[in-house]
Formats: C-alpha cells, structure tokens, sequence
C-alpha cells in the first residue's frame, strides 16, 4: 500500500489542509500494521540520538559513523538520488516505514528496485506551505522521512522538525544541505558498470562521497563506494515479466527467462 496525498488542485478550488493529508497518511498506515503514531514500529525505537540502529547495505555501512541509520538524528544526502535510495533500502526491507515528501525526482520504480518496499512508503509530493505542519505529522509515525527540494522550510522550521525526529526516533534525511545535520554525504562523481557494450544492464554505480557532520563526523572524509543498484526482490512484491526495469536495461536474468522484482502499486 503505497498512500500518495493529492497534488495541488487548481487556483479556483480551495486549497487542501497539507498537514490533515499528511495525517490521514498516517492513519492508513496505522490501520495497515496495528502500530499507534508515538509507539516504535517494527526496526524503530523511540530512544533519542545514541539509540539503536537502523540497517544500512554493509557495503554502504562505512560512510556513516555508527553504521547505519541512527534514530533521532538528520542525515543529509544531496548529488545522488542512488545513493539516496539505497541508504534507505535495508531498512525498509526490514520493516521500517518511509516518507517521501517534496521529493519529485524520486520514482517509485528505483525506489523498488533499491530494495524499499512500498507498501510500506508514503508519498506526499506536492505539501505546499503546509511542508513544516506535513512533515511534524509524519514524523510522529514513520521511521524514516525524507525531506525533498519541493518542501520550502525556513531556518526556524528545520531546528523544530530536528527536534521531533529526536524526540520520536525517527531518521530525518534531507535530499539538500542541511545546517545543524549529523552527517552529510554529497555525492562527487563516480562511474557505472556492467552495460556489455549496451546489451546489458547497469550492475554497478561507484561514487565518491565526502562526509562532513558532527561528533564522529566531524572530520572531512572523502570515500568511494560501489552502491547497489537493485535487490532480489521487494519486499511484498511479485515476480516481474523480464525486461522491467528502472531505466537500467533489462532486468537480471533477462536473458534466461528468470523472473525479476515486480512494481505494484495499490
């Protein structure tokens, strides 16, 4: 169940309440797994910062200090949309709702095949001024929500949100520079691999990133990694005709027959 909020209607409708949206969002999702907002979901935790751990691909685990997603704290991510989605992709696998609010660049197909699973994601794409009052409401109930470029937030909002994500042990992540985050990763470049001379398909996507942030951050690093561009299969999904694929050529097994991971969106 992959909940999307409406788009913003036209100028001679009355502007919808963002914020109820977001809410309304989150009910379906209560309804859907029996948890309360404010209660840990399954693979979240209440604690603040220092808390435990949402799990990350372990050959992404080295660009965040503790290895993996800490509850409680801001993570920004900008200069790679891959690499976005495949920090997010263990710990969705692993039972953690998600939130995509603002993010127009972020497709549902890459998402899937980063290994995030939608029946547990909820879209708001368009959240209007209603961002800040959106964005509060979600992050009582999920375990990760993702702010995108399409959520304008003042100064002001982003300390208030930061403190909410703290207090509700939810992982924040900006797709922008966020002041104040704990860790930022910015994408410098990289390469992609494994297309056989066009007959193919991608396999691999090597990017260096440097890390700044805070505490055991706080030094400059500058890394590369090979991120993973697709899983076995998502979690909730069904095998998939050969040749789906998110623009990455065919899809695994192609050649053989072999079923790959399928999109459904209900």
């Amino acid at each position: 169940m992959t909940v999307v909020a409406p788009p913003r209607p036209a100028a001679a409708a009355p502007a919808p309440d963002r914020a109820a949206a977001a809410r309304a969002a989150l009910r379906a999702a209560e309804q859907r797994t029996g948890q309360r907002a404010g209660r840990p979901a399954p693979g979240r935790t209440s604690e603040p910062e220092g808390g435990r751990l949402l799990p990350v691909h372990p050959g992404l685990a080295g660009l965040l200090p503790s290895g993996g997603l800490a509850a409680g704290t801001v993570l920004a991510v900008h200069g790679s949309t891959t690499l976005l989605l495949a920090l997010l992709g263990e710990a969705s696998r692993a039972g953690a709702w998600v939130a995509f609010v603002g993010t127009p660049a972020v497709g549902m197909l890459a998402a899937a095949d980063a290994g995030i699973a939608l029946g547990r994601t909820v879209l708001v794409p368009a959240p209007g001024p209603d961002a800040p009052a959106a964005l509060a409401a979600l992050l009582d109930g999920m375990d990760v929500v993702v702010v995108g470029p399409g959520a304008a937030l003042l100064d002001a909002d982003r300390r208030r949100l930061a403190a909410r994500a703290r207090e509700r042990g939810a992982v924040l992540v900006a797709q922008a520079a966020w002041p104040g985050a704990h860790v930022a990763l910015e994408a410098r470049g990289g390469t992609w691999s494994g297309v056989d001379h066009g007959a193919g398909w991608l396999r691999r996507r090597t990017l260096r990133v440097r890390r700044t942030g805070r505490g055991a951050a706080a030094r400059p690093v500058e890394v590369e990694v090979d991120v993973p561009l697709r899983v076995e299969r998502v979690v909730g999904g069904d095998p998939v005709p050969a040749g789906l694929g998110a623009g990455l050529g065919s899809a695994p097994g192609a050649e053989r027959g072999e079923p790959g991971p399928r999109l459904r969106v209900a």
